[in-house]
């Protein structure tokens, strides 16, 4: 059986963290998603990168914000991610509910954007 586990080594947990990020990190910004990211200042993460996941409350209700929360999860444990010691905060757009009908329609947005944030790492 293949683990998908999500180990905590791998995710941005703190506020401190949080803020950290939002003011002194490069951003990267998309139509569906922006991203904050520098290299990491814990010396343990060096060997991979750390990520955390917001999704503000103009999104929707806490059921559609934490499937877009999984969604995000899953795509960066499936990228394989090349680029080692970051720290990395995604926030996904509300513009997203508004502008894209549809579940499989968003996470393929989400999914581009994603990859396109990769590649400018």
């Amino acid at each position: 059986m293949v683990d998908n586990s999500y180990d905590k080594s791998y995710r941005l947990l703190s506020t401190q963290d949080f803020s950290y990020l939002r003011k002194n990190s490069k951003r990267f910004k998309s139509k569906w998603l922006m991203a904050y990211y520098k290299p990491t200042r814990i010396s343990s993460s060096k060997d991979h990168s750390r990520i955390g996941f917001s999704v503000t409350k103009k999104v929707g209700n806490a059921v559609v914000r934490n499937r877009y929360k999984r969604i995000m999860r899953d795509l960066f444990r499936r990228s394989e991610l090349k680029v080692k010691g970051f720290d990395i905060l995604v926030i996904v757009s509300p513009y997203i509910t508004k502008n894209v009908q549809g579940i499989e329609e968003q996470e393929k947005c989400l999914k581009d954007s994603f990859n396109h944030l990769l590649e400018t790492l």
